[in-house]
């Protein structure tokens, strides 16, 4: 390398030559990059070093091991350009290196949680593309010596993987779309490069499909495609009055569009892996159509779907597959989902219906629930919706459980010919002391103020529970049940209707006393839909004495 060289580029920075012929212009670059990066007043900005480097044409005596660190952590501008410039001209092995060397550094700050509150320093996740930036121009451009590609690669990406594995709970919405897309990048220039070498290599297109699977499982709740909503719509048009897919969907699918293409790229298909994993139930969600035996694939899916119930992981995928599943040609024509899977799913399903924070995804999970419930057998179906109405630690869910109960009822009641639990005595005997009755069954001796009842979810409860009764009498014309055998009207008549009459009347009297106020107005909203109730089921069971009368 001549002196003069170095002379033309610090004269083009307006710098003084130097002092020492010794010192090659790759020094001269280094100086110049880690002062521009790291000093309050350098001698000369990033951007015009990189202006001056392309100029110059000095692109090759980069030094990647010593100026990478400081370019990648400082957000100055021209850093992203210089860093393009090494990972396109710059010596590919050193990038390997350092690029390595960079993602360990990386790792520690996201398991460290480390941040600069002074928002000059780039963050991990902005470290972390660049990484994948700088490693998809570089591989292209190594040159093996000793070792095959996938050895060659294996290091590389192994510590990309991990550093992902870290930094992915922290990546926004589009950190984590950028890093899936530039994986996929990666990838398809690495298969590119190992097939100049040796296009059978299978150790090579194992190591990439690894890397993808691993980057798409820690990067899908960054996806926010709206697969679960836009599956929900498709599936359920009459329960869609306005759609509410956000906007931004496409980007979300797009990224999964390219991750199936890089499965093409690198000669794979979708197929069922050795154990569940992540990425292909992502993957399974986005494409179509399902395989043939939907209980089958359930089956073995059934541990990884629980655990992204409990956890939210791939959740938005993991709800659009069972929706799709529930409804799939199978099940239409008459089979039943496996009591193995359904059993399950409605033990985890209750909590997310219950109290997951968006109203779209419990609606979807109550959907499931009842789905699940219509496609199994009227034993399994019982016992689970016995549950349902009893646990009380779901209140919302144990009330909605009781509209599920009711469509079960009146199921079987449209199947004059069929023999079925739900349309038998042994439906009273299970579910009577259940739902016919206050919970608990003193409630109405405790003297409940307005407000404490008010304020409790046993009105609502009883006023779908009312609704049941006051359909079962008015359905089951051939009483089936023994609904209205005058046994069990009477009761129901001293169990449940006449305390609700007596506390209604001690409430109502309670609220005449105070001054009007919109308090106390929506205190009375729920008693007003309970006297309601009460009267019509009043009014249906005088309608059946006066019909059974000579």
């Amino acid at each position: 390398m001549s002196a003069s060289t170095t002379v033309d580029v610090r004269a083009l920075l307006n710098l003084p030559p130097l002092e020492n012929d010794d010192e090659t212009e790759s020094d001269a670059i280094t100086a110049l990059i880690l002062s521009a990066s790291q000093d309050e007043t350098p001698t000369a900005s990033l951007e015009d070093i990189y202006s001056v480097l392309c100029q110059s044409r000095s692109e090759s005596h980069l030094d990647p091991l010593t100026i990478l660190p400081p370019l990648l952590q400082t957000r100055r501008a021209g850093a992203t350009n210089l860093v393009s410039l090494i990972g396109e001209c710059g010596s590919a092995k050193e990038i390997v290196i350092a690029v390595q060397e960079i993602l360990e550094r990386v790792a520690r700050a996201v398991a460290d949680e480390e941040v600069d509150e002074s928002g000059q320093a780039a963050t991990p996740a902005e470290q972390l593309l660049a990484l994948i930036g700088l490693s998809t121009a570089a591989i292209p451009r190594l040159k093996l010596r000793k070792k095959s590609p996938s050895e060659t690669l294996a290091p590389l990406l192994a510590q990309l993987a991990r550093t992902l594995h870290l930094a992915g709970p922290n990546l926004s919405r589009e950190h984590g779309r950028q890093a899936l897309s530039g994986v996929c990048e990666l990838v398809k220039n690495a298969f590119t490069w190992a097939q100049g070498y040796d296009a059978a290599e299978d150790a090579t297109q194992n190591i990439l499909k690894t890397v993808v699977d691993s980057a798409l499982s820690d990067c899908c709740h960054c996806l926010h495609s709206a697969l679960a909503q836009r599956t929900f719509e498709r599936l359920f048009p009459r329960l869609t009055i306005r759609s509410q897919v956000p906007a931004d969907w496409e980007d979300g699918e797009a990224a999964v569009a390219n991750v199936l293409a890089t499965y093409t790229s690198l000669g794979l298909t979708l197929v069922q892996p050795a154990s569940p994993a992540v990425s292909y139930l992502v993957l399974l969600a986005h494409s179509s159509p399902l395989p043939n035996d939907v209980n089958r694939l359930l089956s073995f899916l059934l541990p990884l779907m629980i655990s992204s119930i409990q956890t939210m992981h791939a959740l938005d995928e993991t709800i659009a597959l069972i929706l799709q599943s529930l409804h799939a040609p199978m099940f239409s024509a008459g089979h039943q989902l496996s009591p193995d899977v359904s059993g399950p799913l409605c033990a985890v399903l209750p909590s997310l219906a219950s109290s997951h924070p968006d109203p779209q995804t419990r609606h979807q999970a109550f959907r499931i629930i009842s789905r699940i419930l219509a496609l199994t057998p009227s034993e399994l179906r019982i016992q689970i919706l016995k549950d349902l109405v009893s646990d009380a630690q779901y209140p919302q869910m144990r009330v909605a459980a009781v509209g599920l109960t009711k469509e079960s009822v009146l199921e079987a009641l449209s199947r004059e010919k069929s023999a079925d639990l739900f349309a038998s005595p042994y439906f009273l005997q299970v579910f009577g002391p259940i739902l016919l009755r206050p919970d608990p069954p003193d409630l109405f001796d405790a003297k409940l103020t307005l407000e404490e009842i008010s304020q409790s979810s046993e009105p609502a409860r009883l006023v779908e529970c009312l609704s049941l009764y006051y359909i079962l009498l008015l359905r089951d014309k051939t009483n089936r049940t023994g609904v209205r055998d005058g046994d069990q009207i009477r009761n129901v008549e001293r169990g449940l209707l006449a305390p609700i009459r007596a506390a209604l009347l001690r409430w109502m009297a309670e609220a005449d006393a105070e001054l009007s106020s919109d308090h106390l107005h929506a205190e009375l909203m729920p008693l007003v839909s309970l006297k309601m109730s009460v009267e019509r089921v009043d009014a249906a069971v005088a309608d059946l004495q006066q019909a059974s009368k000579p």
